[in-house]
């Protein structure tokens, strides 16, 4: 028995220090220098930089300053996006689950196709949108003008229009990958519950809310936490669609934090911003999870 728990010991030890490497000291030196005073003229000696307390923290909250002013701002818009995003991918994902869990010809291969968008690279497919989201040359502008719906062509990506640009690009990208996840749990409903249902004389919008419904919730909570994390620490789309500085009406927590640390290389305040982020995230995550327990257990 102690020959295969030391066995046991020696086959998790890989992945034990890939997290101590790849995690945990990274994130503890990000804690570390949060609290200094570290930027161009002192990252030579980093060790030696001085200590500031909190004063990166306070300075990264106070909107008196630029940057205090961009991250507040950037907090609001990352959750507008975040709920936004997040909504509207389900509402598509749900509604694509619930066709594709019918029977009809080619299920199969609409199944495999639903999945370009999702398994395509970031950087391809925010490409593919910023080129129809061009002011002049745009189709977006071009079908919506020929519609009817506008008279002028819109600036999507630059202004206040910017931040709607990225969620409609977002949703697009991600619905398929929550649409699979929700069809998986489509099929796992017996459909002896409709059938008994049915005979018990309950509505189409009972079955739904009852029996599919409750059904999927274990895997909407999943997804939904899944898509928290994901869409608050959303950066590829916005960088791809507007730039390392999209504006303060899209700009979000890791644009700002990118460019705080390494285009102006204020590392000590840049860390800072990462650590609250983090804060942030985790109180949200445990918030998210300490309701879905109560609701459970009620």
């Amino acid at each position: 028995m102690r020959k295969l728990k030391t066995l046991a010991y020696w086959f998790i030890l890989p992945a034990a220090l890939a997290m101590l490497f790849v995690h945990i000291l990274p994130m503890t030196w990000g804690v570390l220098i949060s609290f200094k005073k570290l930027d161009i003229f002192t990252i030579r000696n980093w060790i030696s930089a001085p200590w500031i307390g909190f004063q990166n923290y306070i300075n990264g909250f106070d909107p008196v300053t630029t940057v205090g002013q961009r991250y507040i701002s950037s907090l609001w818009n990352v959750l507008y996006y975040g709920v936004v995003t997040i909504l509207g991918g389900f509402v598509l994902s749900l509604i694509a689950a619930l066709l594709l869990n019918r029977d009809f010809f080619g299920r199969t291969l609409v199944r495999g196709l639903i999945l370009i968008p999702y398994i395509t690279p970031d950087a391809v497919a925010f490409s593919f949108w910023r080129f129809m989201f061009q002011n002049r040359i745009g189709i977006i502008n071009e079908t919506l003008q020929n519609l009817g719906i506008i008279q002028d062509r819109v600036m999507w990506l630059v202004g206040s229009n910017s931040l709607y640009a990225v969620m409609i690009a977002a949703i697009w990208k991600g619905w398929p990958f929550g649409a699979l996840m929700l069809l998986a749990g489509l099929q796992t409903i017996p459909q002896e519950m409709y059938e008994a249902a049915m005979i018990d004389g309950a509505s189409v919008w009972q079955r739904f809310r009852y029996i599919t419904m409750a059904y999927l919730s274990p895997v909407i909570k999943t997804m939904m936490i899944m898509n928290i994390l994901w869409n608050f620490h959303a950066y590829n789309q916005f960088v791809t669609l507007l730039g390392s500085d999209p504006g303060k009406y899209a700009e979000v927590p890791n644009t700002l934090i990118m460019r705080q640390t390494f285009s102006f290389f204020k590392y000590g305040i840049g860390s800072a911003l990462s650590v609250s982020l983090m804060v942030i995230m985790l109180v949200i995550t445990l918030l998210y999870l300490y309701i879905f327990r109560i609701r459970a257990e009620e």
